[in-house]
């Protein structure tokens, strides 16, 4: 009877830590939804494309470094892309991005056992976009391996990022609406 005891106990212990996650992923949603709608909005105004194939063209440089090739050497869908203005509109999208980051991984740190999951994602998808951005603004910038593989993940893999990634922390609702074909 006691080990009839003890196994109710360890079923009830672990209901409830699941009940108390999925409380906290509910939680989290409306969070991540913003999130996802301001980064979804931010890459439809600067991405005419939103499945680029081509890669950026860049010359390698000592030290392991990059640096892109004129927008005139590079294939016509990124030099569409590397044309885009940033303007104050764009600058403060990525501060609300920044803000709402911070605040998701803030709230995923309290309690979430799926912290990494958020943190990684929004981590990954900030930073490419930050990297993106920056190479746009200044293109005589250097660059290593890992940013080109940054600039070209943003570029290449939104079709990924709004059906996979994405929907992996948003509500099913948000999922819908940033799905793309």
């Amino acid at each position: 009877m006691d080990q009839f005891l003890a196994i109710l106990l360890v079923i009830a212990v672990a209901a409830a830590f699941y009940g108390v996650s999925l409380l906290k992923v509910r939680k989290m949603h409306p969070l991540c939804d913003k999130f996802a709608t301001a980064y979804c909005e931010l890459t439809d105004r600067l991405l005419d494309e939103r499945n680029i194939s081509s890669s950026l063209s860049v010359e390698k440089m000592d030290g392991g470094l990059n640096r892109l090739r004129p927008i005139e050497q590079q294939p016509e869908a990124i030099r569409a892309a590397l044309s885009k203005t940033i303007d104050e509109t764009v600058i403060d999208a990525m501060r609300d991005l920044f803000f709402l980051r911070d605040s998701i991984q803030s709230h995923a740190s309290n309690g979430s056992f799926a912290k990494d999951k958020y943190n990684a994602i929004t981590n990954q998808i900030f930073n490419s976009l930050n990297t993106y951005l920056s190479i746009v603004k200044d293109p005589s910038l250097l660059f290593s391996d890992k940013d080109l593989e940054q600039l070209n993940y943003f570029l290449q893999k939104q079709k990924h990022i709004r059906n996979v990634t994405l929907p992996s922390i948003v509500s099913h609702d948000c999922a819908t609406k940033i799905a793309i074909e």
